[in-house]
């Protein structure tokens, strides 16, 4: 018998390719293989070494890296879709997200019909507050009135900051009787709750104009109504105050400052 077998075929070769010259003492290698095996085993000798068999530990400690980068994947996401949409400084939406809402309620309003209001919130004498108080009282005066903002509207409303004191609200399904009662609950919110920067109390108020949706509303047209009720109550307040404390009134609107 040959030392390949009985049928004399060397494993993984075609019978055709083995070579039928007998072996004779010239036939085998200093490592004691016949010298067509040798020849194989050190061509083949490399691989097992270049690509080791892992262990199941590895193999686990390798899931377990993947997954705690799925995770943390996951979690750089989730924070970008929150920026592109939250404001920088308060709770609410920012200008981007609540023009995109608004473009879609005006498509709703146009399809089904439905009522909606536009509310516009500027605050008062906020250049006040800053030169008064400094820039970080304003910013906490401008947080103060977004989290109440935030704790009374429905969850199908929408509020968002879109300006540097300036707030908007979309509220979804309300006539202009609802809508004007939501406008006269802020402000009364905000009359009522202190705003207290350490021992300072900011004078906290904010003008809220109010316009609802027309069927062949803009987006422009529909803010610039909102924009101008806002003014004119800004206007009004103003003007109350001016009674009140001698305060000098405020100026047209093209000239107007916070």
């Amino acid at each position: 018998m040959g030392v390949y077998g009985q049928h004399g075929q060397e494993p993984g070769k075609n019978p055709q390719s083995i070579s039928k010259t007998p072996l004779t003492a010239g036939s085998f290698s200093p490592d004691g293989l016949p010298c067509n095996l040798s020849s194989i085993l050190h061509e083949n000798k490399g691989i097992a070494s270049t690509e080791p068999m892992r262990t199941v530990d590895e193999l686990r400690n390798e899931i377990t890296a993947l997954r705690r980068e799925l995770r943390l994947l996951r979690i750089a996401n989730s924070e970008l879709e929150r920026v592109a949409i939250q404001d920088t400084l308060t709770p609410l939406f920012n200008r981007r997200y609540f023009l995109n809402s608004l473009q879609e309620q005006l498509a709703r309003a146009r399809r089904y019909n439905n009522q909606a209001a536009l509310l516009f919130i500027d605050v008062n004498r906020m250049k006040h507050i800053n030169d008064r108080f400094g820039h970080s009282a304003g910013d906490y005066a401008l947080v103060h009135v977004a989290r109440i903002v935030e704790s009374h509207i429905r969850s199908t409303d929408i509020a968002a900051r879109i300006g540097g004191d300036e707030f908007a609200m979309i509220l979804e399904a309300v006539d202009e009787q609802g809508a004007t009662a939501k406008a006269e609950q802020l402000s009364a919110m905000l009359h009522s709750t202190p705003c207290l920067f350490g021992a300072a109390a900011l004078p906290v108020s904010v003008a809220i104009g109010i316009t609802m949706l027309r069927p062949n509303d803009t987006q422009e047209s529909l803010m610039d109504r909102a924009d101008a009720d806002m003014y004119a109550r800004k206007r009004a307040w103003h003007s109350r105050q001016e009674a009140a404390s001698g305060e000098p009134p405020l100026p047209p609107h093209h000239e107007a400052v916070a």
